[in-house]
């Protein structure tokens, strides 16, 4: 007499289609995916590359580049122009010594004068005469050394490329046509002299070279 199966009696197992479905087969296990390398960092100096210099930009507010402005030498108009001062400056030397050596022979022509004035009635004409010699001498010497003296300095600053040197030599030229009459004609050369060299510094390359002065002393950012 057989037992009938309880579902708890294990079975063997059999063949495919012997009574019971073979299972189906476990999944394979998947590998997981390689881990992407960390990125290292370069090496000191290594690897990337320098960084461009800045440009250079013009100075806040002043419109000037930030590297300095070369000047060359002084153009050739500024040259002729200093030499033309210092010739100048010598006829002025001239004329004045034209104007002190002649003075001997006007003192006749000016006691003539005082004598004929009606104001030398009892005053010395010799006093008054020897006065007006000496007060022409006087300014002679002073016109001598003014003339000769201020023009030069300022050409010499005019040629390094000082602007108020230029002005104020366009200034003592104009004052100048009052020696125009001294020195017998030497005064009216000084002036032609003076006039030229005025007109040279004004011109273009005169006044290029002035503005490249002026922009090399200009405040850098």
């Amino acid at each position: 007499m057989t037992t009938p199966d309880d579902e708890s009696t294990p079975r063997p197992a059999g063949p495919a289609g012997a009574g019971e479905p073979t299972p189906p087969p476990a999944p394979e296990p998947i590998a997981p995916e390689p881990a992407a390398p960390e990125p290292t960092a370069p090496a000191a100096g290594q690897g990337l590359p320098s960084a461009p210099p800045p440009p250079d930009y013009p100075a806040a507010g002043t419109g000037v580049p930030a590297t300095p402005v070369a000047v060359g030498e002084p153009p050739r108009t500024v040259n002729i122009a200093f030499w033309l001062y210092v010739v100048g400056a010598a006829l002025s030397v001239v004329s004045g010594i034209i104007t002190i050596a002649t003075i001997g022979s006007t003192r006749d022509a000016a006691l003539e004068q005082i004598r004929n004035s009606p104001q030398a009635n009892g005053q010395n004409i010799q006093s008054l005469a020897d006065a007006a010699i000496a007060f022409a001498v006087g300014f002679t010497v002073v016109t001598l050394i003014f003339w000769a003296v201020v023009f030069v300095l300022f050409a010499f600053f005019m040629r390094r490329g000082a602007n108020w040197a230029r002005i104020v030599l366009t200034v003592l030229t104009a004052l100048s046509l009052l020696n125009v009459l001294a020195g017998y004609g030497v005064g009216f050369l000084q002036f032609a002299a003076t006039v030229v060299a005025l007109v040279l510094i004004w011109l273009r390359p005169s006044n290029e070279y002035f503005a490249a002065v002026r922009a090399s002393k200009a405040p850098r950012a």
